[in-house]
């Protein structure tokens, strides 16, 4: 079969460029059409398949560009962490020896739609591992009243508040003392950062239910920052409503078939090391 393929590179990183065009001439060579961009610029486009080559920082935003189109994507691990970009340089051209021989596997993820307004604009976006809400200003104790559905459920008072996916909860969510939850279970994790009250724990929701954030600076004059997978940021006006739910198409994964989540999990979390 003749794929045709983008690949979408970090451009800060000399060495992504590098194996990004070597990768790219191995495709032509076999019979593919290829699309190169740096993760900067990429606009959306139609691909059978789309390689990102960094981190799961390039991932993260390849996966908001393409998600949208719901072309299936892979992640080429450059970065230091690496849960989203699982296959290692090494691994690449086996990989993809691999894929154009018997084509691909693929696991799906839900995504979360993330909606408010800004300055009188509606901005709807999508978030592949979480969103965050806190203060402007770092270190300010914020309150978030919190409705699920039509219910008001409590008011948090912290430093933020994460609301995150399954592929999420092994970023800040984890960092926040969130549990790690299997990737492919269709739920939402909500989050408290350095919770006042001992009793607001973690919380774990069907993807199907409707979120609604109200944050308050505690002074009544600072203004709330809210950030989309750490790389869309915006600043809202104390008391906005940000309203988060199931996005209406997952994020497809092509999957390593010589690689499990648990072998990745250990990997990365240096377990049993």
């Amino acid at each position: 079969m003749k794929y045709t393929a983008g690949i979408i590179y970090n451009k800060s990183k000399a060495n992504a460029k590098k194996l990004a065009f070597k990768i790219a001439v191995w495709l032509k060579d076999n019979n593919c059409k290829v699309f190169l961009s740096d993760s900067i610029s990429v606009k959306p486009k139609k691909f059978d398949f789309v390689l990102s080559i960094g981190g799961d920082g390039t991932m993260l935003k390849v996966i908001r560009t393409f998600s949208p189109l719901s072309v299936p994507i892979k992640g080429v691990n450059l970065g230091s962490l690496g849960f989203l970009t699982d296959t290692d340089t090494n691994e690449v051209f086996e990989f993809l020896k691999h894929l154009l021989s018997s084509g691909f596997k693929i696991e799906k993820r839900i995504l979360l739609s993330v909606e408010f307004e800004y300055y009188g604009e509606k901005i709807k976006t999508i978030a592949a591992n979480d969103c965050v809400i806190r203060s402007l200003t770092g270190g300010k104790l914020i309150s978030v009243d919190v409705t699920i559905n039509k219910d008001f459920t409590t008011e948090y008072k912290c430093d933020g508040m994460i609301i995150s996916t399954p592929t999420g909860s092994t970023a800040y969510s984890l960092a926040a003392f969130g549990p790690i939850v299997y990737p492919n279970i269709p739920v939402f994790i909500l989050i408290p950062i350095s919770p006042h009250t001992l009793t607001q724990r973690p919380m774990i929701l069907p993807d199907k239910t409707n979120v609604y954030f109200s944050a308050k600076n505690k002074y009544g004059k600072e203004k709330i920052m809210i950030s989309i997978d750490g790389q869309e940021n915006y600043t809202l006006q104390n008391g906005a409503i940000v309203k988060f739910s199931l996005y209406k198409k997952q994020l497809k994964l092509i999957k390593n078939r010589s690689k499990s989540y648990f072998e990745t999990l250990k990997t990365k979390l240096h377990w049993s090391v």
